[in-house]
């Protein structure tokens, strides 16, 4: 616990303030469901490509990443690489395509792409235990840091920042989430780039880091990581943002085709300020307190105990922001996949507008709070949680997306096949230790690839009609 100042409380109160201020406003725009799932479509490209970034800038990259900087040094930059060549998939063989869809929940693209309830209902079903998976990892990061901070319980932590975001989405969807994202995303990139030479001074200079870091451990500022293992995390970064769920959900919400690719442009110049500047205060971190019982407190204790009162404020706000924005998308993903995708088509095809508002709600709620169970167990530093969700997602998606929307010959028994036997290959290859070096997505996303195209070729094409919504050449 450290010593916190009055000007933290009136900063994090005021920030509060502003984010359920938007929810409240976001809650009397909704008028139905597509209001509340994709916002009215009515998102431009700045609030969009802000919305793409704060929701990947999760606390994997400001408590995770930042932590794997200060252990590790600067090779862990590299997976910026993959990312990045993940989203100019993304921009031109997936947004555009899916944007024109319209559809309002991802598994909505399965159902009717493959024309298959059951590949639409294991879709969802994936996305709710790969984004547990991930809600474990943000509610983690914001345990710990209330847990410093304050010294209250972990537990406390973890309800605090699950509570201030479920009111907000739960109010306002995806308006809320979009528009507190636009926040966030500006707090976030603003608050750690503006840090650095404040950071860097207190460290004693760039020169100063430099020596010390070669002296302390050569590897900080070479490779730490071998190739194999870069390789790994940036193709699990890649694979998984090309076709992320919560990522796609957010194409639903722009305006057309053209704002998906100026979003993406957007949100590249949000995450480049991020990436260095993560980096770089790792590193200058280490110099400071080479010693830390756990290198997810960093970032916190950088805030607290290095910069002066009303940049530490900002900066756990940066935190802060990066992990409610996170949580906000995958809570809206989840809940949608559930109140939609299994309870609007499966189990009440009838129900009226307002039930399904009724059940959105409390999906959000429900699905929002049981992974706060998993997080009291503290599976492993945030960073890696992280990278093992990117990694399912990955190999149970990428292939589905990517071949569906390119590929017209796929079929609903390939979706299928590619899904289920991705992800359990990839599940199994890391509780098997990851043999051969190699991070889990990497077979994952070949067993998916090439289990698609074969059971594809070897099953019942599907129905033109559901071709037509995403080939312009299929009459």
């Amino acid at each position: 616990m450290f010593e916190v100042s009055t000007t933290f409380y009136v900063v994090l109160v005021l920030y509060f303030a502003v984010i359920l201020g938007i929810g409240i406003w976001s809650g009397t725009k909704n008028k139905g469901t597509e209001d509340f799932l994709v916002a009215g479509r009515s998102i431009g490209p700045l609030v969009g490509g802000a919305a793409f970034a704060a929701t990947q800038l999760s606390a994997g990259t400001f408590v995770g990443t930042l932590g794997i900087h200060y252990l590790t040094g600067g090779s862990f930059l590299w997976i910026w690489a993959g990312l990045w060549f993940g989203w100019l998939i993304a921009a031109t063989l997936v947004g555009p395509k899916f944007q024109a869809f319209k559809g309002l929940t991802v598994p909505d693209y399965v159902g009717t792409r493959y024309n298959s309830k059951t590949a639409r209902g294991i879709s969802a079903l994936l996305i709710l235990v790969a984004y547990t998976v991930y809600l474990t990892a943000q509610y983690q990061a914001g345990g710990n840091i209330f847990q410093t901070l304050f010294g209250i319980p972990f537990i406390w932590g973890a309800i605090i920042t699950v509570g201030i975001t479920l009111l907000y989405t739960t109010i306002g969807g995806m308006r809320a989430t979009a528009y507190s994202d636009f926040v966030q995303a500006i707090i976030m990139a603003g608050c750690f780039f503006a840090t650095l030479p404040l950071l860097f001074t207190q460290a004693g200079g760039s020169q100063f880091v430099g020596d010390f870091l070669a002296e302390f451990s050569p590897n900080m500022l070479s490779w730490h990581f071998g190739v194999k293992e870069l390789l790994g995390f940036a193709a699990a970064f890649g694979f998984s943002i090309a076709a992320a769920p919560y990522e796609l959900a957010r194409m639903y919400t722009l305006r057309d085709r053209k704002t998906v690719k100026l979003a993406i442009g957007v949100s590249f110049i949000f995450q480049a300020v991020v990436g260095i500047s993560v980096a770089a205060a790792g590193m200058a971190i280490r110099t400071l307190y080479p010693y830390m019982p756990t290198p997810d407190i960093a970032s916190t204790i950088m805030a607290i105990n290095i910069l002066p009162p009303i940049v530490g404020s900002l900066i756990i706000l940066a935190i802060l922001s990066a992990i409610m924005s996170t949580v906000s998308g995958i809570m809206m993903v989840s809940a949608s996949a559930f109140s939609h995708d299994f309870y609007a088509t499966m189990i009440k095809p009838n129900a009226s507008d307002s039930d399904k508002m009724r059940v959105n709600r409390i999906a959000v709620l429900v699905l929002g709070i049981i992974p706060i169970f998993l997080a009291l167990r503290q599976l492993d530093i945030v960073q890696f949680i992280v990278v093992l969700q990117a990694s399912l997602t990955a190999s149970f998606f990428f292939a589905t997306v990517i071949l569906g929307l390119n590929w017209k010959r796929g079929t609903a028994a390939g979706a299928i096949v590619s899904m289920v036997a991705g992800f359990f290959t990839a599940l199994f290859w890391y509780l098997g230790g990851n043999p051969l070096g190699l991070n889990e997505v990497i077979p994952g996303v070949i067993v998916s690839f090439v289990s698609y195209i074969i059971v594809s070729l070897l099953s019942k094409p599907v129905p033109k009609e559901s071709l037509q919504p995403f080939f312009n050449d299929v009459k």
